[in-house]
Protein backbone atom coordinates (compact mmCIF):
# COMPACT_ATOMS: atom_id res chain seq x y z
CA UNK A 1 0.00 0.00 0.00
CA UNK A 2 1.53 3.51 -1.33
CA UNK A 3 2.25 6.20 1.22
CA UNK A 4 -0.86 8.09 -0.63
CA UNK A 5 -3.42 5.18 -0.81
CA UNK A 6 -2.62 5.32 3.26
CA UNK A 7 -3.72 9.06 3.67
CA UNK A 8 -6.65 8.85 1.39
CA UNK A 9 -7.94 5.95 3.86
CA UNK A 10 -6.95 8.57 7.32
CA UNK A 11 -10.58 10.12 7.09
CA UNK A 12 -12.37 6.40 7.47
CA UNK A 13 -9.76 5.44 10.33
CA UNK A 14 -10.41 8.58 12.47
CA UNK A 15 -14.48 7.95 11.35
CA UNK A 16 -13.70 4.01 12.32
CA UNK A 17 -11.87 4.94 15.20
CA UNK A 18 -15.11 6.69 16.62
CA UNK A 19 -16.60 3.60 17.60
CA UNK A 20 -13.88 2.71 19.72
CA UNK A 21 -14.11 6.24 22.01
CA UNK A 22 -17.67 5.73 21.97
CA UNK A 23 -18.31 2.45 23.46
CA UNK A 24 -15.61 3.25 26.02
CA UNK A 25 -17.63 6.59 27.33
CA UNK A 26 -20.76 4.70 26.95
CA UNK A 27 -19.28 1.81 29.08
CA UNK A 28 -17.31 4.45 31.96
CA UNK A 29 -20.96 6.25 32.19
CA UNK A 30 -22.91 2.90 32.78
CA UNK A 31 -20.42 2.08 35.51
CA UNK A 32 -21.25 5.03 37.11
CA UNK A 33 -23.24 4.03 40.61
CA UNK A 34 -26.09 6.34 39.38
CA UNK A 35 -28.08 6.72 42.79
CA UNK A 36 -24.38 7.50 44.81
CA UNK A 37 -24.77 10.27 43.00
CA UNK A 38 -27.79 11.96 44.17
CA UNK A 39 -26.55 15.13 46.51
CA UNK A 40 -28.88 15.10 49.54
CA UNK A 41 -30.65 18.51 50.70
CA UNK A 42 -28.79 18.78 54.36
CA UNK A 43 -25.46 17.37 52.05
CA UNK A 44 -22.65 20.48 51.86
CA UNK A 45 -21.06 20.72 47.85
CA UNK A 46 -17.22 19.95 49.46
CA UNK A 47 -18.72 16.66 51.08
CA UNK A 48 -20.59 15.42 48.77
CA UNK A 49 -17.63 15.83 46.19
CA UNK A 50 -15.66 14.36 48.15
CA UNK A 51 -18.54 11.42 48.64
CA UNK A 52 -18.64 10.40 44.86
CA UNK A 53 -14.57 10.82 43.65
CA UNK A 54 -14.82 7.53 42.03
CA UNK A 55 -17.94 8.68 40.02
CA UNK A 56 -17.05 11.98 39.32
CA UNK A 57 -14.42 10.33 37.76
CA UNK A 58 -15.86 7.96 35.80
CA UNK A 59 -18.04 11.31 33.86
CA UNK A 60 -14.28 13.20 34.14
CA UNK A 61 -13.06 10.37 31.51
CA UNK A 62 -16.43 9.65 29.94
CA UNK A 63 -16.26 13.32 29.28
CA UNK A 64 -12.70 13.21 27.49
CA UNK A 65 -13.58 10.31 25.41
CA UNK A 66 -16.75 12.21 24.32
CA UNK A 67 -14.93 15.12 23.43
CA UNK A 68 -11.94 13.13 21.62
CA UNK A 69 -15.05 11.23 20.07
CA UNK A 70 -16.57 14.50 18.83
CA UNK A 71 -12.80 16.23 17.74
CA UNK A 72 -12.51 12.92 15.38
CA UNK A 73 -15.84 13.75 13.83
CA UNK A 74 -15.07 17.41 13.45
CA UNK A 75 -12.19 16.25 11.50
CA UNK A 76 -13.10 13.58 9.12
CA UNK A 77 -15.63 14.71 6.49
CA UNK A 78 -13.78 18.40 6.12
CA UNK A 79 -10.31 15.74 5.71
CA UNK A 80 -12.40 13.56 3.19
CA UNK A 81 -13.52 16.43 1.37
CA UNK A 82 -10.45 18.23 1.01
CA UNK A 83 -8.90 14.95 -0.18
CA UNK A 84 -11.39 14.21 -2.54
CA UNK A 85 -12.33 10.80 -0.80
CA UNK A 86 -15.80 11.63 -0.05
CA UNK A 87 -16.97 7.79 -0.32
CA UNK A 88 -20.71 6.20 0.30
CA UNK A 89 -19.35 4.33 3.82
CA UNK A 90 -18.50 7.97 5.16
CA UNK A 91 -21.90 9.42 4.32
CA UNK A 92 -23.46 6.04 5.84
CA UNK A 93 -21.18 5.24 8.72
CA UNK A 94 -20.13 8.71 10.02
CA UNK A 95 -23.96 9.31 11.01
CA UNK A 96 -24.47 5.60 12.49
CA UNK A 97 -21.72 6.69 14.93
CA UNK A 98 -22.91 9.69 15.83
CA UNK A 99 -26.07 7.94 16.42
CA UNK A 100 -23.76 5.72 18.21
CA UNK A 101 -22.43 8.47 20.45
CA UNK A 102 -24.96 10.67 21.09
CA UNK A 103 -28.49 8.29 21.46
CA UNK A 104 -26.57 6.36 23.23
CA UNK A 105 -25.37 8.95 25.73
CA UNK A 106 -29.13 10.19 25.77
CA UNK A 107 -30.27 6.30 26.44
CA UNK A 108 -27.89 5.85 29.69
CA UNK A 109 -29.01 9.48 30.79
CA UNK A 110 -32.61 8.72 30.78
CA UNK A 111 -31.00 5.82 33.44
CA UNK A 112 -30.08 8.04 35.71
CA UNK A 113 -32.50 9.99 38.07
CA UNK A 114 -34.36 12.73 36.95
CA UNK A 115 -33.16 15.45 39.67
CA UNK A 116 -29.29 14.39 38.33
CA UNK A 117 -29.35 14.30 34.72
CA UNK A 118 -33.37 16.16 33.87
CA UNK A 119 -33.42 13.45 30.81
CA UNK A 120 -37.29 12.69 30.38
CA UNK A 121 -37.70 9.15 28.60
CA UNK A 122 -40.23 10.89 25.69
CA UNK A 123 -37.11 13.19 25.28
CA UNK A 124 -35.22 10.59 24.25
CA UNK A 125 -38.16 8.82 22.46
CA UNK A 126 -38.84 12.04 20.37
CA UNK A 127 -34.56 12.25 19.70
CA UNK A 128 -34.34 8.65 18.95
CA UNK A 129 -37.57 8.62 16.52
CA UNK A 130 -35.72 11.91 14.63
CA UNK A 131 -32.53 9.40 13.76
CA UNK A 132 -34.55 6.58 12.82
CA UNK A 133 -36.30 8.77 10.14
CA UNK A 134 -33.65 10.21 8.62
CA UNK A 135 -31.64 7.18 8.66
CA UNK A 136 -34.18 5.40 6.55
CA UNK A 137 -34.62 8.44 3.95
CA UNK A 138 -30.71 8.28 4.33
CA UNK A 139 -30.50 4.19 3.25
CA UNK A 140 -33.58 5.06 0.49
CA UNK A 141 -31.73 7.68 -1.12
CA UNK A 142 -28.21 5.24 -0.82
CA UNK A 143 -30.04 2.80 -2.65
CA UNK A 144 -31.05 4.49 -5.49
CA UNK A 145 -27.51 6.03 -6.11
CA UNK A 146 -28.06 9.24 -4.56
CA UNK A 147 -26.33 11.28 -2.56
CA UNK A 148 -27.87 11.99 1.50
CA UNK A 149 -24.59 13.47 2.82
CA UNK A 150 -25.95 15.52 6.25
CA UNK A 151 -27.28 18.77 6.06
CA UNK A 152 -26.04 21.88 8.00
CA UNK A 153 -28.78 21.46 10.19
CA UNK A 154 -27.80 17.91 10.99
CA UNK A 155 -24.15 19.28 11.82
CA UNK A 156 -25.83 22.07 14.17
CA UNK A 157 -28.18 19.57 15.34
CA UNK A 158 -25.15 16.93 16.13
CA UNK A 159 -23.18 19.81 18.32
CA UNK A 160 -26.26 21.36 20.11
CA UNK A 161 -26.98 17.62 21.38
CA UNK A 162 -23.11 17.40 22.17
CA UNK A 163 -23.09 20.43 23.72
CA UNK A 164 -26.22 19.22 26.20
CA UNK A 165 -24.66 15.81 26.93
CA UNK A 166 -21.46 17.10 28.05
CA UNK A 167 -23.60 19.50 29.88
CA UNK A 168 -25.18 17.14 31.82
CA UNK A 169 -21.97 14.93 32.15
CA UNK A 170 -20.28 18.06 34.19
CA UNK A 171 -23.34 19.15 36.05
CA UNK A 172 -23.64 14.96 36.96
CA UNK A 173 -20.35 15.06 38.52
CA UNK A 174 -19.51 18.67 39.81
CA UNK A 175 -22.28 21.05 40.12
CA UNK A 176 -26.06 19.22 41.49
CA UNK A 177 -27.88 21.15 43.25
CA UNK A 178 -26.53 24.62 41.99
CA UNK A 179 -29.23 26.92 41.08
CA UNK A 180 -27.81 28.07 37.85
CA UNK A 181 -26.39 25.26 37.06
CA UNK A 182 -29.45 23.54 37.14
CA UNK A 183 -30.80 25.88 34.88
CA UNK A 184 -28.23 25.91 32.34
CA UNK A 185 -28.55 22.31 32.01
CA UNK A 186 -32.39 22.12 31.69
CA UNK A 187 -32.17 24.96 28.56
CA UNK A 188 -29.29 23.18 26.80
CA UNK A 189 -31.54 19.84 27.13
CA UNK A 190 -34.48 21.86 25.68
CA UNK A 191 -32.47 23.12 23.42
CA UNK A 192 -31.50 20.10 21.83
CA UNK A 193 -35.04 18.48 21.80
CA UNK A 194 -36.10 21.39 19.92
CA UNK A 195 -33.92 21.87 17.32
CA UNK A 196 -33.38 17.91 16.38
CA UNK A 197 -37.31 17.80 15.72
CA UNK A 198 -36.94 20.95 13.43
CA UNK A 199 -33.46 19.71 12.25
CA UNK A 200 -35.29 17.12 10.09
CA UNK A 201 -37.17 19.39 7.75
CA UNK A 202 -34.48 19.62 5.94
CA UNK A 203 -34.01 16.30 4.97
CA UNK A 204 -38.13 15.74 4.42
CA UNK A 205 -37.46 18.69 1.79
CA UNK A 206 -34.93 16.38 0.00
CA UNK A 207 -37.41 13.96 -0.53
CA UNK A 208 -38.61 15.56 -3.65
CA UNK A 209 -35.54 15.84 -5.45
Amino acid sequence: MTETSLLKRVPNILTASRVVFAVAYLVLLLLVDRQALGRGESQDLLAWRESIHSESQKLFWAFVMFVIAGITDVIDGPMARAMNVTSSFGRTFDPFVDKILVGGGFIVFALFPYEIAGLAWWMVGVMLVREILVTVLRSKKESEGKEFGATWAGKVKMLIQSFAIGTIIIYSGYFQNEGWAVIFRDIAIWVAVIFTVLSALPYLGRLKK
